[in-house]
């Protein structure tokens, strides 16, 4: 299951953020009130916040915690490539790809405009400096030589795409090329960049070229090219990544992705109208998230999993368990609010399988369910025959 698929999502300030009071919220503000009355200051703020979609969401859990218009299917620009990176990652998990991997150019990737490394036709240049000219530089032509050698050719493996794509749930996008340049019907939304963002954030290869202000490749050569990112939040508190993208049809487009302590967040925002802008909108959504809300693990009340009784079994009671690995956000400071419901049955007919349901508990905080956590039981009991009698009585004897 991914990050993002079958979880439930909580929308905890989705109505308060629709207010003013949300939007000054989304600017980091913790008096309403004050903000209110300091008009200008506001109002440049604002300006900040043009972008024709915005999402944040926590990336193990998927909860959104803000979102706006980010299920319209949008240019994506150079946030493509976040794509293209996956599967390479997932290529070096798999073993069938390796850093120390030799790549040779094609015509098809020399010929690439955009952001380049001047790559040559039949040029040879490791999977290591190609990813990470990628993730640094957004280089069009390293990411088709990527591509055609994982795949064949760009055609392929833009196939790949789209196929995991569909398997990561992302039902409002479609890859035409893995560069992110404008094309007819290549598209993408927030939130679907927001699962492959996630997707992607579950591998560690990139996390050294993530986080390279400068460097370059073909260093010492008279062909070194620079590779200069350009993520302006390399200096967040807790940055981890992840790609940025602007073309005329795009607008400017950044995927950011910050974790501080357990909790790691993916702010996407598409089609904003200037540059500086796309940097300040996530980094506002990001403070909005660390600030606001916080990691909660539900803690069973062990008194209150006893054994349960099975009528007509072999076994006269058996024990239980409650569903364990669930975790949401809350608001900060709220964890005191939070109260269970135990919905267990006392008594359960045989036969009886470890793994059964035997009952439930909801989590509530306030009005809002957190979790439905399953309870199942941990043994099993047959149900008590004659014959199974007679099968207890004969070994009883045997054994005296």
């Amino acid at each position: 299951m991914t990050a993002f698929k079958g979880i439930k999502r909580l929308f905890f300030a989705a109505a308060a953020l629709a207010a003013a009071a949300a939007v000054a919220c989304m600017w980091g503000v913790s008096d309403v009130s004050a903000q209110t009355n300091e008009k200008e200051k506001r109002d440049e703020s604002r300006a900040a916040f043009r972008a024709r979609s915005v999402i944040l969401a926590e990336s193990a859990t998927g909860q959104v915690l803000y979102s706006q218009n980010s299920d319209e299917k949008l240019a994506i620009a150079s946030v493509t490539k976040i794509m293209t990176l996956l599967i390479a990652a997932e290529e070096m998990k798999a073993g069938r790809l390796s850093f120390e991997d030799t790549i040779v150019a094609s015509y098809h990737a020399f010929s690439m405009d955009g952001s380049v490394i001047w790559l040559n036709e039949g040029e040879q240049m490791s999977v290591y400096d190609i990813c990470r000219s990628i993730v640094i530089s957004s280089a069009n032509d390293a990411c088709v030589a990527l591509g055609e050698h994982i795949a064949g050719s760009e055609e392929e493996f833009v196939k790949r795409m789209n196929k995991r794509a569909s398997e990561l749930d992302m039902t409002n996008t479609h890859f035409v090329n893995c560069t992110g340049l404008d094309a007819d019907s290549h598209y993408s939304t927030a939130a679907d960049v927001a699962k492959m963002a996630a997707e992607l954030r579950k591998y560690d290869y990139y996390d050294e070229f993530l986080l390279t202000r400068l460097t370059y490749v073909r260093e010492g050569t008279d062909r070194e090219t620079q590779l200069l990112n350009t993520n302006r939040l390399l200096g967040y508190e807790g940055i981890t990544g992840l790609k940025t993208g602007t073309t005329d049809n795009a607008g400017y487009c950044f995927a950011a992705t910050a974790k501080r302590g357990g909790m790691e967040l993916v702010a996407v925002v598409l089609g904003a109208e200037t540059d500086d802008g796309r940097f300040d909108i996530a980094e506002a959504l990001l403070d909005y998230g660390f600030n606001g809300f916080e990691l909660f693990y539900p803690e069973f009340d062990p008194e209150e999993l006893t054994d349960i009784n099975v009528e007509e079994g072999v076994l006269r009671t058996v024990s239980v368990k409650a569903e364990s690995g669930l975790c949401c956000l809350i608001p900060k400071g709220k964890s005191a609010s939070v109260t269970y419901l135990y919905n267990i049955k006392p008594a359960v007919k045989a036969p009886v399988s470890a793994g059964d349901s035997v009952g439930k508990i909801i989590v509530l905080l306030e009005d809002d369910t957190l979790f439905i956590a399953k309870v199942t039981a941990k043994d099993s009991s047959e149900k008590l025959t004659f014959f199974k009698s007679f099968e207890f009585v004969l070994k009883g004897l045997f054994e005296f």
